[in-house]
Order: structure tokens, then C-alpha cells, then sequence
């Protein structure tokens, strides 16, 4: 008997959240990075996790059935390429439909976690870097990506505390709350904080001495001002600075932004630099190389620039400076 595509789907996500309820996923990824070098759970560990990957979903059945795919026959029918344009054009629609790069993210990882396994010859699809980062950034909210046009006016305008926190944001990439996790190594002269998932992430500045010194006062002066407890004045002054200066206010996160567009140049222009950090980052041999040959070097930089930024995915990195 053929099963309605909605009711599937629902099972599946009915069984990751069985599997995964019970389990820490922070622990589980750790565990999957020692073994797959990815740190990730192919599981569903909250009530409200499931709930919100089931009611994208059913968006998307709904979608399907407008397509004619309503019962698992149907789904089996189309072809591997016919489901990509279906999932490419659905995105599109979230997109034009005003739907924010955040709830299109919502909606790409329950894709992952429910019709991938549906459908296995879908997921490097739906997995594929560069789809999910054209996908989400045509949300409503993508425009919150870019660096502002003049940073520097924006920061001039911020009193000492306020303008400490984007310039630190500015020199190390850092999320606005990882500042308060930093240590500091002044022997070493590198900084070590911890991101998203607890994911734990160490940034050198062996050959960017000066604002390691800046950075380092930054970061010991704000956590002793205990500057995380009082953001809400200081995204109300970022505000004020936007529009002082007659830019469009993107929230602090467009000073992470503005790191890695900075960023990105100097790898590149820095061989000596880059090939440290791949050392110190455990590249593979193949990045390794691309640092020798002009034409594979943004493959080495993005590496490098991504662990930086704290993310598992290679080309995550791309996401912050590509215009």
C-alpha cells in the first residue's frame, strides 16, 4: 500500500528524535568528529527541534503535493535530477515568499534530516555547501551578512566600552558573546575561545603581532567590565552610530564579516602565514599544496579562514567575504 509522502516523513523524523532524545548531541559530535572528522549528529535531540523540523516539512509536502508528489510512489518515480530542481525552486519560493535566512536554514537541515534518508541520492545535494549558502542567503535577513560600508565611522562614534567590543569582534572574528569565553596566551601570543556547540577554537598571531597586543588588552579589559551583561546599550549606541552615519544598521555580527573580508586578503598575500596555519590546523596534504600554485591558493585560504571562524564546513568561510 503506498504511504502518503507527509506521513514518511513524519516517521523519519519521529524515529531521530527516538534515537536521539536521550543522548547529549555536544557529546555525540565530539564523538562523530574523533571518528568521521565531521562534527556532527545525524539525530533530532530536543522536542522543540522536532517540532520546528516537522512543521517545515510539512510546508514542504504541501509544496510537493502542488507538484503532484503526494504518496511515496510518486517520490520514488522522480528522478534524481527532477527532486533537485523541486528542492532548488522550493527554496526560491521560501526566499521571495519573505521568509527569513534563519527559518531557511530551519527548513534546509530538516530537509537533511528527513527526506535525505527518504531519499538518499538527494543529500550531497541538499548537503552541498554552496546550494545551502545560496539558498539561505537569499533570505530576507541576508543582507545582515555584509561588513558596513565604514566601519571605522560606526566605531568612532561608540563610546570606549562599545567600540572595545567591535573592535575585538573586527580583529578575531569573534561571535559578540565569544569574547567572554577568551584566554589569552601571551607567550604563545595566540587566543583560544569557545563557539557554537562548544566547538573550541585557537587563533595565532605569530605574524599579526600588533593586534595580538590590541586584542589581548580588548578582550582582558571586557571581561572584567562584564560586558556581555549590558548588550542591549551597547546594540542600541550601534543603532544610533548607523544611522549618525548614515548606514544600514546590520547588528555586530557584520564586524565578524568585516574580518573575514579582511581577512581573506592578507592569507592570501602571506604564504609564509597560511602554510603555518595549515600546520597548525592539520590540513591535509592536498591544501597544503594549493598554497603553491596561484590557481588552487583560495582553496588553502579558505581552510585556514574557516577555522578561524569556528565552522566544520570547509567552505563556510566563502559565506562571509564572497560579494
Amino acid at each position: 500500500m503506498s504511504n502518503r509522502v507527509r506521513y514518511l516523513i513524519k516517521h523519519v523524523l519521529d524515529e531521530l528524535y527516538e534515537l536521539g532524545k536521550g543522548t547529549k548531541r555536544g557529546q555525540l559530535q565530539r564523538q562523530m568528529q574523533k571518528l568521521t572528522d565531521r562534527r556532527e549528529s545525524h539525530f533530532i535531540h530536543s522536542s522543540t527541534t522536532k517540532v520546528r523540523y516537522e512543521r517545515a516539512m510539512m510546508k514542504f509536502c504541501d509544496y510537493l503535493e502542488e507538484r503532484g508528489i503526494k504518496r511515496d510512489k510518486h517520490l520514488n518515480r522522480t528522478s534524481t535530477e527532477e527532486l533537485q530542481k523541486i528542492v532548488d525552486d522550493y527554496f526560491k519560493k521560501l526566499a521571495n515568499d519573505g521568509l527569513s535566512k534563519n527559518t531557511i536554514k530551519v527548513h534546509i537541515a530538516a530537509m537533511e534530516k528527513s527526506l535525505a534518508i527518504i531519499r538518499p541520492d538527494i543529500k550531497a545535494y541538499i548537503t552541498n555547501d554552496e546550494k545551502r549558502i545560496e539558498w539561505w542567503s537569499a533570505g530576507r535577513e541576508a543582507r545582515k551578512r555584509d561588513s558596513y560600508v565604514d566601519a571605522n565611522a560606526i566605531r568612532s562614534r561608540l563610546k570606549e566600552e562599545h567600540r572595545a567590543i567591535a573592535e575585538a569582534q573586527a580583529l578575531a572574528g569573534f561571535r559578540i558573546r565569544e569574547i567572554a569565553k577568551a584566554t589569552v596566551d601571551k607567550e604563545n601570543k595566540s587566543i583560544t575561545t569557545v563557539g557554537k556547540g562548544g566547538r573550541i577554537r585557537t587563533l595565532y598571531f605569530e605574524h599579526r603581532k600588533e593586534d595580538f597586543e590590541r586584542l589581548a588588552i580588548l578582550v582582558e579589559k571586557l571581561k572584567e567590565q562584564h560586558y556581555e551583561k549590558k548588550l542591549k546599550d551597547y546594540y542600541r549606541a550601534l543603532k544610533n552610530a548607523c544611522k549618525a552615519t548614515g548606514q544600514e544598521y546590520h547588528a555586530s555580527h557584520s564586524f565578524r564579516y568585516e574580518y573575514a573580508q579582511q581577512r581573506i586578503e592578507e592569507l592570501k598575500n602571506n604564504k609564509e602565514e597560511l602554510r603555518d596555519l595549515l600546520d597548525r590546523y592539520n590540513a591535509d596534504n592536498e591544501t597544503k599544496e594549493a598554497v603553491n600554485d596561484e590557481n588552487t591558493m583560495d582553496k588553502a585560504a579558505d581552510f585556514a579562514l574557516t577555522q578561524e571562524l569556528g565552522h566544520n564546513r570547509l567552505s563556510m568561510s566563502r559565506y562571509y567575504y564572497r560579494k
